[in-house]
């Protein structure tokens, strides 16, 4: 979308969105692989993206106002004017056959919402377990591991609901 072939300053919004997508996305990816591991109380089972990783309020503010653009986009009627022929490539042939501009809009839009979840008891303690480990495995108590489950449930329900106000119920 940044390569649209509109004027320099949607060019240059798209090219910065571009570039903090792809900033969060290596940060969070290095966080992955630093670790630490995280298992269940009885050292059985290990829980997967439990990590802490600190994310630049800039970039993810870039993307929720790039995200608010690209839906006011997909909602102007299809004949409106496109000078930056942004809708056009939004609408056309960045998208596999399988994804549309309202899916891949929508799915940023969760995946921001879990981004900017609310702390809560639950993240407190995770997070207060994870920081004492200073990387170190992490074997959770059943209490600890309780508030994890919550925490996998907020998150799967934000990924996995397509209305976009539940995001405000959890």
């Amino acid at each position: 979308m940044a390569e649209s072939a509109g004027g320099a300053r949607d060019h240059a919004r798209f090219a910065e969105g571009l570039a903090a997508f792809r900033h969060i996305r290596e940060t969070l990816a290095e966080a992955v692989a630093r670790g630490p591991r995280v298992w269940t109380p009885n050292g059985r089972w290990e829980h997967e993206g439990l990590r802490i990783a600190s994310l630049p309020t800039e970039e993810t503010d870039l993307l929720y106002a790039l995200l608010r653009e690209l839906s006011g986009i997909l909602v102007a009627p299809p004949d409106a004017a496109d000078p930056s022929g942004v809708a056009a490539v939004l609408r056309g042939g960045v998208l596999s056959a399988e994804e549309t501009a309202v899916g891949l809009v929508g799915a940023l839009a969760r995946v921001l919402s879990m981004v900017d979840l609310t702390p809560d008891a639950d993240t407190a303690t995770l997070f207060a377990v994870l920081e004492a480990a200073d990387g170190e495995d992490v074997r959770l108590t059943y209490a600890q591991d309780e508030a994890w489950q919550r925490l996998a449930h907020r998150v799967t329900m934000l990924l996995t609901e397509s209305a976009p106000l539940h995001r405000f119920l959890y």
